[in-house]
């Protein structure tokens, strides 16, 4: 089974939205998402589908 056949039409939807056309660049972008103090949740859970596990770090940060 391809990755995109895990998603949505909604979901790859999002991912055109953002530039993400391959697998290489959904990953990228998930693993990005660990770094934002507000991660796009859409992309997360893209990721979660996807078996990218990524940990949100941005959470544990102090200010």
């Amino acid at each position: 089974m391809q990755w995109r056949q895990k998603l949505t039409k909604k979901e790859l939807q999002h991912l055109r939205d953002t530039g993400a056309n391959t697998l290489e660049q959904v990953r990228e972008n998930v693993l990005y998402q660990a770094n934002n103090r507000f991660p796009c949740w859409e992309c997360v859970e893209i990721g979660r589908k996807l078996g990218i596990h990524v940990a949100l770090t941005a959470f544990h940060k102090e200010e």
